[in-house]
C-alpha cells in the first residue's frame, strides 16, 4: 500500500533533468540540449514533451501586463524504459521562431531607433523571460515529472 501512496506522489518515480546552456545571442533560432531520465524503480515513459515559451512583461505595479506566448516545441514519442541504474539521455533541437513586438521592429531599423526604443522599453518596464519545460509523460502516474530551465539571450 505505501508503494501505491509513493507512486500516486511520484516519489521514487521517474525525474527529468533538463541540461541546456545558461545563455544564447540574440540571433539564434534553434536551442541544443540533453534530456536526463532516472527513476528508483522500474517505469516506463511514453513520451516526452518540450516547450519553449516567452513571457513578456510591460507596466508597473495595477497596470503591469504579462502574457506568454508559444515560441516551439519538441516531441519524443518512443517508448523508453528507466529503472534503477539504468537511465536514459536524449538530445534535443528545438527549432523555434521568435516574435518581435511593434517595438522591436522600429528598434531594427537604425541605430538612432534603437536607442529611443530601449529608452521607451525601460520607462513602460517592458522585459522578456524564457523558459524551456519538458514533461515526462509516464505509464499509470497521476503526476507527471516536469523540469523547467531558464534562457537568457544576449
Amino acid at each position: 500500500m505505501f508503494g501505491r501512496v509513493k507512486k500516486w506522489f511520484g516519489i521514487e518515480g521517474t525525474k527529468i533533468r533538463l541540461h541546456v546552456l545558461p545563455s544564447y545571442p540574440k540571433d539564434v533560432k534553434t536551442i541544443n540540449g540533453e534530456i536526463e531520465l532516472h527513476s528508483k524503480r522500474p517505469e516506463k515513459v511514453l513520451a516526452i514533451q518540450l516547450k519553449f515559451i516567452e513571457v513578456y512583461t510591460r507596466g508597473r505595479a495595477e497596470e503591469k501586463r504579462i502574457d506568454e506566448f508559444l515560441l516551439g516545441t519538441w516531441e519524443y514519442k518512443e517508448p523508453i524504459e528507466v529503472s534503477d541504474g539504468n537511465s536514459k539521455t536524449l538530445f534535443f533541437k528545438l527549432e523555434f521562431d521568435p516574435v518581435e513586438s511593434a517595438m522591436d521592429k522600429r528598434a531594427g531599423k537604425g541605430s538612432l531607433l534603437r536607442g529611443v526604443v530601449n529608452i521607451m522599453k525601460s520607462m513602460k518596464g517592458v522585459q522578456s523571460d524564457y523558459r524551456i519545460e519538458a514533461e515526462a509523460i509516464v505509464e499509470d502516474n497521476t503526476w507527471n515529472p516536469l523540469a523547467k530551465a531558464k534562457i537568457l539571450f544576449d
